[in-house]
């Protein structure tokens, strides 16, 4: 990474560089570690190899190009399989360079996207039961996140009946 020298990405931990075909070109040590694979494993990828919702992929790529940046929350899925829920800003920088960075979300929103992708009725189960734990120990969060948590405990209850 040391051939992009952008002020934007500077401080970031997990950065990442794709080109026009989504195919990640460069990513700094972090993403790597953070997603399970070597250096060759990652630049072997494209963003679709990586992404639990592929059918989003073209979309979200196409209007970040078409705007020039894009952000908001995704999951992307690690060399296991398991699901990371990040927060990612993304920009087309003035050399044309197309990078990204990646927050990881932890926390009660981690465990409930964790519970929403199971697919085994009685892992999810489980996994139900500790989303609703995580959400209840946040009931102090400011009012945004307390808004998310209560959409998260409807589709956790509705997912709850639906397997009962």
């Amino acid at each position: 990474m040391l051939a992009h020298a952008h002020p934007e990405l500077k401080e970031a931990k997990y950065v990442v560089f794709v080109d026009a075909s989504r195919r990640y070109v460069d990513c700094s040590d972090g993403v790597r570690e953070l997603l399970g694979y070597s250096r060759e494993e990652m630049l072997s990828k494209k963003i679709e190899d990586i992404s639990y919702d592929v059918g989003a992929v073209p979309i979200l790529f196409g209007k970040y190009l078409q705007n020039g940046t894009l952000d908001g929350e995704y999951v992307l899925q690690r060399s296991d399989r398991t699901p990371l829920p990040i927060r990612y800003r993304a920009f087309v920088l003035g050399d044309g360079c197309r990078a990204a960075i990646w927050e990881p979300v932890g926390g009660w929103t981690e465990i409930y996207l964790a519970a929403l992708l199971e697919t085994d009725p009685v892992k999810q189960k489980a996994k139900i039961k500790r989303a609703l734990a995580a959400i209840e120990q946040n009931a102090s969060a400011a009012e945004d996140e307390r808004r998310r948590m209560t959409d998260a405990l409807a589709m956790l209850s509705a997912l709850q009946r639906a397997r009962e």
